[in-house]
């Protein structure tokens, strides 16, 4: 008999299916948590009752914590230390069921006792590889203490888009527990993230001027909420989106879900990595999306054509670079979420036109897939090759973003300068629209 979580790591964008069970989930990388052959029942049991009874304190009389995060590839990364650690980095991610401990530099000298082997599970095609559930885990957030958890540890070889630790940029996942427990501010503006008591949010009251309540469906200790977008056919559909600050990209949807979602006529192909293997998308330009009464217009969206977001009859995810535009606040007492556009909200949102996958590294940014037929496949880079600058802008991790802006600007092209193996390479790399009108099926 299978028991399931579905887990997931800040890097996203993956799908998964649910099969039986207890569902945990997250937006970076979604993945399917079996147990294996040799683990009983309770330990899934013990799992969630560990998590559901856990105990938290507070460092100071003030029952109320603000830490400041930094944005990397488009995640909140904040700083948490694990058991009497130093600070490591951690996503904060509401699409994630669990909380979460990655392998890398940081987290290898901990010497986590394992308390048993899990199985994990996602999209792709490939092996399943193996989990471990650490028990009794002391996660400080600030002056907050989250005390008792059980948290899931994913190795290195559990993430096939991290092939080493140079490629791993946080050590692990702030998920659900964090959101349950208490009411969870982020201020976009200043990176700054806030804790507070659940009762700090009174009866459901407005905390002031400019902020609209939209209200969330808590599912599966995730959050949805119900949103419009308009297709690139132009129609306007109502839809069910997870909430997903550890999603990178603005929306992605799931055509397979609802029966007006079809899939776009005009897109360019994307491949993502899935922890099973590679996951195929289409990107197109919606006309709109509507969040309450916000709207924001002309931006990229994905179609998962296979294996996207379907739990709890959602048609897809709300991420963090749509996220991002507003300052929030998560308030699961009244089951809601707050938004507040910030400076950000008019800042047009732009499509990929180099045909670069990139993901963060050590020593800048590592190309992991080139699309055929556009401007990064007619250059002389590589996958694994490691972008250094653009336009005599260094590359680090926490530059990551502005690259892939310069790569989605209207600009002609972008000087790239990287490294193949050894050699140092630079090279202008043409920039042009993707996007191209392919035939429906009935059409033939």
């Amino acid at each position: 008999m299978k028991a399931t979580i579905a887990a997931s790591i800040a890097s996203r964008v993956s799908y998964f299916r649910q099969i039986q069970g207890v569902r945990y989930k997250s937006g970076a990388v979604a993945v399917l948590v079996l147990l294996c052959g040799g683990c009983q029942l309770t330990d899934m049991a013990r799992f969630s009752y560990d998590n559901a009874t856990s105990s938290y304190s507070w460092n100071t009389q003030a029952k109320e914590t603000t830490v400041p995060f930094t944005l990397i590839d488009n995640h909140i990364i904040v700083p948490v230390r694990i058991n009497d650690s130093e600070p490591m980095n951690f996503v904060l991610d509401s699409g994630a069921g669990a909380n979460l401990i990655l392998e890398s530099r940081n987290t290898r000298p901990l010497g986590l006792p394992s308390s048993g082997q899990i199985t994990v599970s996602g999209v792709g095609t490939g092996p399943h590889p193996i989990a471990h559930i650490i028990r009794d885990t002391t996660l400080t957030l600030g002056t907050l203490q989250m005390e008792g958890q059980s948290v899931i540890q994913l190795p290195l070889d559990s993430v096939p888009f991290f092939t080493e630790t140079d490629d791993v940029y946080f050590d692990g996942v702030v998920g659900a527990p964090f959101f349950q427990r208490f009411t969870v501010t982020i201020d976009y503006e200043r990176q700054l993230v806030t804790f507070s008591e659940l009762s700090a949010v009174v009866g459901g009251e407005i905390p002031g001027k400019g902020w609209q309540a939209i209200p969330l469906q808590i599912e599966g200790g995730v959050p949805y909420l119900t949103a419009q977008v308009t297709n690139d056919q132009g129609t306007a559909v109502e839809v069910k989106l997870l909430v997903d600050t550890g999603a990178r990209g603005s929306v992605s949807l799931t055509p397979a879900s609802h029966a007006e979602l079809h899939a776009p006529q005009l897109y360019f192909s994307r491949v993502d990595q899935g922890i099973s293997g590679d996951v195929e998308s289409r990107v197109a330009m919606s006309e709109s999306l509507l969040l309450g009464s916000y709207q924001l217009d002309s931006l990229p969206v994905d179609y998962a054509m296979s294996g996207g977001e379907s739990e709890n009859s959602s048609n897809g995810i709300l991420g963090n670079e749509t996220l991002s535009r507003f300052n929030l606040i998560f308030d699961y007492a009244n089951e809601r979420i707050l938004l507040k556009p910030n400076q950000r909200f008019a800042e047009p949102m732009f499509a990929d036109r180099s045909g670069l996958l990139l993901r963060p590294h050590r020593l800048g940014s590592i190309v992991r897939h080139i699309a055929p037929d556009s401007g990064a496949a007619s250059s002389s880079l590589q996958t694994g090759d490691i972008i250094t600058s653009f336009d005599a802008s260094p590359v680090t991790e926490l530059t990551v973003g502005e690259l892939k802006r310069a790569l989605s600007s209207e600009a002609p092209l972008v000087h790239l300068c990287w490294r193949s193996g050894t050699q140092a390479q630079c090279e202008d790399v043409v920039l042009a629209d993707r996007f191209r009108r392919h035939a429906t099926a009935e059409e033939g």
